[in-house]
């Protein structure tokens, strides 16, 4: 049986998480953008919420790199994957959100990746396959924010916890209503579906 996602409740440290949002400095977010590499917009009315790049190899990407490949195989997906996309540390305050969308589709022979604004290009060969988050701070210091895949919430309020999902399924963070949200999402590569 194939699982719609794979749940991995708690799986890194407090304090990995806690220093990871303390290294990422307050002043250096973004507002999140939509759309693929050369045509990223600014729609709050489909994302309202700040973020910023890790580095490349970067301790976070590493982990999350590891839970994706383990998610492919217990989730019996199997999917060809070759490498990880840059991770991005993602920040919801009070009112912001990300609306229902997918990370990539295809749509003739262009890959279009939505959300992808980092000067990383993904080649026209290869596409998002899998997609993983980690909640960075613990979910009593929020209120809302809930991924929802599927229209389904998924109970992601324990600091450190991975949940993986295929690239392609509908997904959605709901408003934040008190506090602040802080998370780690990385995609993972792969030759393009014919």
């Amino acid at each position: 049986m194939k699982y719609t996602c794979m749940f991995y409740e708690g799986v890194v440290s407090p304090e990995i998480c806690n220093r990871l949002i303390a290294r990422f400095d307050e002043e250096n977010y973004k507002p999140g953008l939509i759309g693929g590499v050369n045509n990223a917009i600014l729609a709050k009315d489909i994302r309202d919420a700040d973020r910023q790049w890790a580095n490349k190899n970067d301790l976070v990407e590493c982990i999350l790199t590891r839970f994706i490949m383990q998610a492919n195989k217990e989730a019996l997906w199997n999917f060809d994957i070759t490498e990880p996309e840059q991770v991005q540390i993602g920040r919801y305050r009070e009112n912001q959100f990300y609306a229902q969308h997918m990370d990539c589709f295809v749509k003739g022979s262009e890959v279009i990746a939505t959300g992808l604004e980092s000067s990383v290009v993904v080649p026209l060969l290869s596409q998002r396959k899998l997609s993983a988050s980690l909640l960075l701070n613990d979910g009593s210091e929020y209120e809302g924010g809930d991924l929802m895949i599927l229209n389904e919430t998924i109970e992601q309020k324990k600091q450190g916890t991975i949940i993986v999902f295929p690239s392609f399924m509908a997904h959605q963070v709901t408003p934040v209503t008190k506090g602040t949200r802080y998370s780690a999402v990385c995609w993972m590569l792969g030759p393009k579906w014919k």
